[in-house]
């Protein structure tokens, strides 16, 4: 669908950089995400093969973001507002599912560059979409943000395309409705009560805050400088997925090329006649266990020898690997991050930030980016609620490092030998106890060290 008709169905106009970029980057990344990449097709080898055939593949570019989308917001957030309207907004994101759709959302943002929230009412009640970048077309932009956008809905309808345009712009937000016979074109418009009966033709708001949100990975943009758009994760790293794909490919082919196989004297060979077509057929009785009758001068040549290859599976294994660490070090992540023939699982983020590793970098950088958009689209669906700006969003990432216990055990243990600490400190750290709980606990263990006439307490040391 044509992106300068889209704009110019409210009589604006798109920067010829967001044009080429959204006609010429999206529909690529979009393929390859969908594991249609340029490259599915294969040329068939052999002296008689003609034409192509598929290539099997490993599809690492959705790994890739599901991954970066799990670590990105594997312990979710917390997010308070000020004005007493925090039960106002837990019912608001968990009547839309945000908990559950924004990491869905965030896996096709790392893919193609981008994403939206959106809010709005539906019959009074606060609504937010969730959109990908093929359905959002910016259109005005400042330092900080797309402020003004248009928005593309897709219905079918019997044998009818219908496309919904929204423009959203600060203080309002305005509808048209087209029509056509294929996706891939704009078609002709129509009312808005065709499809819509309902849908105003423009709505207001008394507000600049935009009634959406727009997300983008950490990723700079060096296609086009010039656009507030995102781009891929794996935009400069077609390359290395082709080659994963292709070593995929001959591992799998490996095995069906290097499956068993017996080389038999000529004579073993039987010939029966086809009832149905008549053609002489040409085989091998594998049932024959006891004599085979057969007139041979040279004993070497009654023999069947068994010319199965040996199967490559370590040196494919060993470059899959090798690309895998290529593609985390062009995406920001740290090397063993994917594996092949390690299931290591996907990390949480407490796990990435406790290792200080490049990928907690680049995660932390995306949850900055990401920060600002949940900010922007809890203000929006706030205002809609209750008609009035809020005055603070804060969003908090529930990612502190986590210490297991064996470890705060041990340190609490040293610093109470070291006699840095009480042993009632040391207890309430190790177990995670109150001072009323720790104290009782205390006195017990000094009971049970009388007893037993020690003079020891549980750190090994004398009172």
């Amino acid at each position: 669908m044509d992106i300068n008709s889209i704009a110019k169905a409210f009589g604006t106009e798109i920067a010829a950089d967001v044009s080429a970029f959204c006609s010429d980057r999206l529909n690529t990344w979009r393929g390859v995400y969908e594991n249609s990449p340029p490259w599915q097709n294969t040329k068939k080898g052999g002296l008689f093969s003609h034409g192509s055939r598929q290539l099997l593949r490993l599809n690492m570019a959705k790994t890739l973001c599901d991954s970066l989308s799990a670590m990105t917001f594997a312990e979710q957030c917390d997010i308070a507002v000020s004005g007493g309207e925090q039960q106002l907004l837990s019912d608001i994101l968990e009547q839309n599912s945000f908990w559950d759709r924004l990491p869905e959302l965030l896996s096709t943002v790392y893919a193609l560059g981008g994403g939206a929230m959106k809010a709005y009412l539906d019959n009074g009640e606060v609504r937010i979409d969730y959109i990908p970048a093929d359905r959002f077309v910016p259109v005005r932009w400042d330092g900080r943000r797309i402020t003004e956008a248009v928005f593309i809905s897709v219905t079918a309808r019997d044998k009818d395309i219908y496309t919904l345009l929204e423009h959203q712009f600060r203080g309002g937000a305005r509808f048209r409705l087209y029509k056509s016979a294929s996706d891939r074109e704009l078609g002709r418009e129509v009312p808005l009560a065709e499809l819509f009966p309902e849908l105003p033709q423009t709505v207001s708001y008394d507000t600049d805050i935009p009634m959406f949100a727009y997300i983008r990975p950490a990723v700079s943009n060096n296609t086009r400088y010039c656009t507030p758009l995102g781009m891929s994760v794996y935009a400069d790293c077609l390359d290395t997925l082709k080659s994963l794909d292709t070593v995929f490919d001959s591992l799998v082919r490996e095995f069906v090329l290097g499956k068993k196989r017996i080389i038999v004297p000529d004579g073993c060979i039987r010939t029966v006649i086809d009832p149905e077509s008549g053609e002489p057929k040409r085989y091998f009785d594998a049932d024959d266990e006891a004599f085979v009758a057969l007139r041979t001068e040279d004993r070497e040549s009654l023999k069947i020898t068994d010319s199965t290859t040996e199967l490559r599976v370590e040196e494919h294994v060993a470059a899959i690997n090798a690309l895998l660490n290529i593609l985390c070090m062009q995406t920001g992540l740290s090397a063993g991050t994917f594996s092949f023939d390690v299931q290591q699982g996907v990390k949480t983020a407490t796990e990435i930030i406790a290792q200080e590793s490049k990928s907690a970098r680049t995660v932390r950088t995306n949850k900055n980016l990401l920060t600002e958009a949940i900010e922007d689209i809890v203000h929006a669906a706030l205002f809609l609620a209750t008609e009035r700006e809020c005055e603070a969003v804060t969003v908090s990432w529930r990612d502190n490092i986590v210490e297991d216990i064996n470890t705060v055990a041990d340190r609490a243990i040293k610093l109470y030998s070291a006699g840095l600490i009480s042993r009632q400190k040391a207890l309430m750290d190790i177990y995670g106890i109150d001072e009323a709980a720790a104290l009782a606990m205390s006195e017990q263990i000094s009971r049970e060290s009388d007893i037993g006439g020690t003079g020891l307490d549980m750190f090994g040391k004398g009172e």
